[in-house]
């Protein structure tokens, strides 16, 4: 099993979200990714401020634990 982050996106006037998975890092534990979380908030939205920018009214980052295939 490993981590990873999901990024919710949710825009004024709407009930559409927006859900982005972040694919550059994964962690071998939930501690790891929510440190991650924590230390990098504004490197995991930047780019979402930049494509939306007033439209973005608000986000959600959390960590979801995936399974690995098997091979």
């Amino acid at each position: 099993m490993y981590w990873v982050i999901t990024i919710v996106l949710m825009f004024h006037g709407t009930e559409y979200n927006i859900e982005r998975e972040y694919q550059l890092k994964t962690f071998h534990d939930d501690w790891s990714c929510h440190k991650f979380i924590h230390d990098n908030k504004m490197l995991l939205l930047d780019q979402h401020l930049t494509d939306y920018g007033e439209r973005l009214k608000s986000f959600e980052l959390y960590c979801e634990s995936r399974y690995a295939q098997e091979v």
